[in-house]
């Protein structure tokens, strides 16, 4: 092989590696924090005994027939213009499936809304068929920068294990 078709093949090679940068993918257990340029996301805690009001009139609160409610803690810290919220995080249930956002509800006086910047937590919670436990709690964020500052580019995507 030539000199000049070597140096094509590490180019080419390179353009190839560079295409998959970016992405930051992390996983824990349930208490660590995991990072990603100017993004840190901490699962605290997760709770299979949710409280439910007595008097929820509008329901939002209640699990819905055949379901459970799972709260998980969360703290988020990010340096990044883009908003995050509860709609970032996920739940996999050891049946293999998705639980689903149970939002807005009022289980928790502490919940976690969005954050922009800065650093901010409470709780999140998720219904899960009740023939299932949580499994692991996941978080995906995408946040692609500006022409002015395409270094605050940034996708990650952490998990965090639930151990029993």
């Amino acid at each position: 092989m030539t000199t000049r078709a070597l140096i094509l093949c590490l180019v080419a090679g390179s353009a190839t590696a560079a295409a998959g940068c970016g992405k930051t993918e992390r996983s824990g257990a349930v208490g660590e924090k995991l990072s990603a340029k100017g993004l840190e996301v901490t699962v605290e805690k997760v709770d299979t005994a949710v409280p439910v009001p007595e008097r929820d009139v509008t329901g939002l609160s209640q699990p819905a027939p055949g379901y459970a409610l799972v709260g998980t803690r969360v703290r988020v810290c990010s340096n990044h213009a883009g908003a995050t919220g509860p709609y970032d995080f996920g739940i996999e249930t050891s049946g293999g499936g998705q639980g689903r956002l149970k939002f807005p509800e009022t289980n928790y006086a502490d919940s976690f809304d969005s954050l922009r910047d800065g650093c901010g937590g409470g709780w999140v919670v998720f219904e899960i068929p009740t023939a299932s436990a949580p499994k692991r709690v996941t978080f995906g964020f995408d946040d692609t920068g500006s022409a002015r500052r395409p270094q605050n580019r940034v996708s990650a995507r952490f998990s965090w294990t639930v151990g029993h």
